[in-house]
């Protein structure tokens, strides 16, 4: 029964790790879009549009990854 939860304790703590390294992606790759369009509302580098679609495939990635 002790050995049962032991695996299972260690079990929760790789998936927690898993977990905490995905959020952890997530925000990084979420404080880079911010940056992004916060540099693009100070000095503007492109057109509002192409921005759009920037942000949409940088989002996209970042999902992708964090699967």
């Amino acid at each position: 029964m002790s050995d049962d939860r032991c695996q299972a304790c260690e079990q929760y703590r790789r998936e927690l790790y898993l977990l905490h390294d995905r959020l952890g992606q997530m925000t990084q790759g979420l404080a880079a879009v911010v940056a992004l369009l916060d540099a693009e509302q100070i000095e503007p580098s492109m057109p509002k549009h192409r921005l759009l679609a920037v942000v949409h495939h940088r989002a996209t990635h970042l999902l992708n990854q964090t699967r």
